[in-house]
This record gives C-alpha cells, sequence and structure tokens, in this order.
C-alpha cells in the first residue's frame, strides 16, 4: 500500500422490507475486508418454502452474503459470488429443485464492490445499480440493467390486459409464457445475467476495477428504489436519482418512496411488478487520503 494513501471512508445503509413476506433482499458490510454492497433475491414464479419458511430467493441472497461476509481469508468477490453460485446448485438438487428448467431455479442478483487503497473491484448481475460520485460531483453510472427490457414487455402486456378488462386471475395466466419465457434467457445470450445455480453464470457475470481517484461516493442500491423511473426515457434519470439520495438522505428518500407507492397502489401511474418491493442500499463516503 502506498504510504500516502489511505482508504478512510464512512458508509450508510438501509435495508427496506416490500409487502411480500420476507424481506428477500440482503446487505454486503464486510467491514474487515471492505467488501460492500446489495444483493436482491429473486422472487420465484414456482412457489418454494422450505421447512423454515423461507422463499428460494431469500435463501439465493442468504447464501452469496454468507460468502462475501467471510472474515478468515482475503476474498477475491468474483471467486466468492461463483462459489455461492456452485453451493446454490447443490441446494435445490438437495431440495429436488429441476436445475434443468431455468425458470424453477432459486436465484439473485447483486452489486458488491471491494474498496482497495487506490482503486475498486466490483461484480454486477441483473438489474442490481452501482454508481459512482466523483469530486466534481459528476454521476458514473457504472452498471447496466440487463432485465429492465424484459421487464418492459411484461409490464406492458399487462397494462394492455388491464385496459382490455381481464381479470386478475386471467392477466396471471396470460403473463405466464412470457414470464417463463424471460427466466428462459437468464444466463444467455439472448438474456442477462442472474446468479441461479447455473455454470453459464460463470460467463455472464459483470465484474472489473476502476480507480479511486476523484471519487467522493460509491452507491450500491437494488432495483425496488428505482421502479418509479424505470421507464423513464430522460437521459438524467440516474444523475436525478442521485441527487434525490442525497438532497433527502437515504432514509427519508427510501420513505418517500414508500409514499409514493401507497398512492399508486395498482402500479398504474408508475408501472412495476408489485406495489411496493424490497429496498436497499449502501452508500461509501470517502475522505481526503492524499
Amino acid at each position: 500500500m502506498p504510504k500516502n494513501i489511505s482508504v478512510d471512508f464512512s458508509v450508510e445503509s438501509s435495508t427496506q422490507k416490500g409487502i411480500s413476506a420476507l424481506n428477500e433482499d440482503a446487505l454486503v458490510l464486510n467491514a474487515n475486508k471492505q467488501v460492500y454492497g446489495v444483493i436482491d433475491g429473486v422472487s420465484s414464479i414456482e412457489m418454494f418454502l422450505d421447512h423454515d419458511q423461507r422463499t428460494g430467493g431469500y435463501i439465493a441472497a442468504q447464501l452469496v452474503a454468507s460468502h462475501l461476509h467471510v472474515q478468515s481469508k482475503d476474498i477475491n468477490i468474483r471467486e466468492a459470488v461463483l462459489a455461492a453460485n456452485v453451493e446454490l446448485r447443490q441446494r435445490m438438487e438437495a431440495e429436488g429443485i429441476d436445475v434443468t428448467c431455468s425458470w424453477k431455479l432459486w436465484s439473485a442478483v447483486f452489486a458488491v464492490v471491494q474498496i482497495h487503497p487506490t482503486y475498486m473491484e466490483y461484480v454486477q448481475c441483473g438489474d442490481c445499480m452501482l454508481f459512482v460520485q466523483y469530486n466534481d460531483q459528476s454521476i458514473r453510472v457504472l452498471t447496466r440493467n440487463q432485465v429492465e427490457a424484459f421487464d418492459t414487455r411484461i409490464l406492458n402486456k399487462k397494462q394492455e390486459l388491464i385496459e382490455l378488462g381481464h381479470s386478475k386471475e386471467d392477466i396471471q395466466l396470460q403473463l405466464f409464457p412470457l414470464t417463463e419465457s424471460n427466466r428462459n434467457k437468464a444466463n444467455t445470450l439472448e438474456g442477462y445475467s442472474v446468479m441461479n445455480g447455473d455454470p453459464a453464470f460463470a460467463d455472464f457475470l459483470e465484474y472489473g476495477r476502476i480507480s479511486r481517484a476523484n471519487v467522493s461516493k460509491v452507491y450500491a442500491v437494488t432495483d425496488g428504489l428505482f421502479h418509479h423511473i424505470e421507464a423513464s426515457d430522460d437521459p438524467q434519470k440516474w444523475d436525478k436519482f442521485i441527487m434525490e439520495i442525497n438532497k433527502k438522505g437515504l432514509e427519508h428518500y427510501m420513505d418517500h418512496l414508500t409514499c409514493i407507492e401507497e398512492q399508486d397502489p395498482f402500479c398504474i401511474h408508475f408501472p412495476r411488478h408489485k406495489k411496493s418491493d424490497d429496498k436497499s442500499a449502501v452508500i461509501m463516503e470517502f475522505q481526503s487520503g492524499v
């Protein structure tokens, strides 16, 4: 480590449960290894509950978190999430899940960073997002919402069926083939990356390294924080999103978003899959170390 460089930073984090029985999100707060981030367990199409009433998405998210919270050895975050993927497959096989059928798999998505003296490493999949703010207040969108296009297709079809007067049950029935098709595109060239026990995940996981020069903040967020802007075509939407979090503060931003969701319980004004999704964020704020 260069003698004149420190890694002094503070960490703010929060997670709030949506309307589901369990919060399928998880936080990564490994101060000893300087690994931080968020994980979002994906709600299963085919309902599964273990003997402790835990869903497949919850189990997947907690499994990733456990691999990233290791204290006894150095962590390579890419290897850690790939090891979690292998263990997830083993857990599903032990529970009798058909691991040859992609749409039945338990899964999780995440956005995680590891802080080093002069750089940061990251791993990401799915629709969890990472943002970097620099000392000049500019915002860098480090990751891509890989499932946005697939979500949009389903939500547009749902809105079409609502306008045609279909019942809730009929809408669910008609959306199932499209949802199944989307899930079957996981970890393929036609789809997106998601940790679901499939060995192909290793080929589609996104990871990298960026310089820490002039970085003031890093944000890791789950999709529950931005469903209301997900469909926006505003090229500045992410900058505005980060500015709102900075202005309101993380907890107040989440509370404000919950109020917006309560005013749109049928998901009409802001199209989304459920009234209120789990919401999680970790914000790292750096002090000048030079």
